[in-house]
């Protein structure tokens, strides 16, 4: 695999019905972004240690599995053009190749394991943390209406954040959705507290800084209808009760801690294992989502 000749949006394929809800999710931002596909099915010679497997050539069937993903785009989306990449390998170092110069990873909820193994918790956890893009797992119920929506998006004011809310103002543009920027704010239980401690005034502050974050975003995005809302609670209940109506919740990967940041492995890992709606999870620094 020539990962720099790999652009525009990449899923990882593994034969599931997941892995099916992943190719659809992927096919239709491709289509809306305007950039080709690639489909991977990574594969690897052992299972489980087992060298009874290691005597089975299952490169025919690894074959197969990906052509049957690439049929299922064409058939989903002739419009979108798409290339299928065949690995043997660790699915989760494969797919972070070849993802490095895409705009896009896109990936199930979960796997079947074993040699395609998209487990969230393993392999996705691994293209979640590590990757130079952004990634979706493409949770969610399959059957739920695509009528008007939101798109929601976690901010608490890190670097990661601050492109969570670029990609969501990206994603909604894109598909003719209203962004909903949720800032959950969490105080510190205090004994005797100060009397100079004004928490109404702390929370209209954060409301505040939250508004100025998103000005240039509103700006760049005329069209797209935008509301910013500060919620007292832990963040994992905020964001996920927000998310229960929403398309898409776009998170960053690492917080401040400041609203109890949104740190990967506590709160986004949380997410993106229980979320009822895709999930997007954004890195700072890297190549912006459109």
């Amino acid at each position: 695999m020539d990962a720099n000749a790999i652009s525009g949006v990449v899923v990882g394929y593994d034969g599931s019905q997941n892995g099916v809800r992943a190719l659809d999710w992927a096919a239709d931002e491709a289509r809306a972004r305007g950039l080709p596909l690639t489909v991977v099915h990574a594969w690897e010679a052992f299972i489980g240690g087992s060298m009874a497997m290691a005597m089975v050539d299952l490169g025919p069937l690894a074959q197969e599995t990906l052509d049957g993903g690439v049929e299922h785009v064409r058939k989903h989306a002739p419009d979108v053009p798409v290339q299928g990449v065949l690995e043997c390998g660790q699915s989760a170092a494969k797919l972070l190749e070849a993802g490095r110069n895409a705009a896009l990873i896109v990936l199930g909820p979960r796997g079947l394991g074993g040699f395609a193994g998209l487990l969230l918790g393993s392999v996705g956890a691994q293209v979640v943390a590590h990757a130079s893009c952004p990634v979706v797992i493409a949770r969610g119920d399959p059957d739920r209406p695509a009528g008007p929506g939101h798109v929601v998006v976690g901010v608490d004011g890190s670097p990661a954040s601050r492109a969570a809310l670029a990609m969501a103002f990206t994603e909604a543009g894109l598909h003719g959705l209203s962004v909903h920027a949720v800032a959950a704010w969490e105080p510190e239980p205090v004994k005797d507290p100060p009397p100079l401690v004004d928490e109404a005034g702390m929370r209209e502050a954060a409301t505040t800084r939250l508004d100025r974050l998103m000005i240039p975003l509103r700006d760049r995005h005329p069209g797209v209808d935008a509301q910013a809302e500060v919620k007292a609670g832990a963040p994992r209940e905020v964001l996920l009760d927000a998310a229960q109506d929403a398309r898409l919740l776009v998170v960053g990967s690492r917080g401040l801690g400041g609203f109890r940041g949104l740190l990967l492995g506590s709160v986004s890992h949380a997410l993106v294992q229980h979320a009822p709606c895709p999930v997007a999870v954004v890195h700072a620094a890297e190549k912006p989502g459109g």
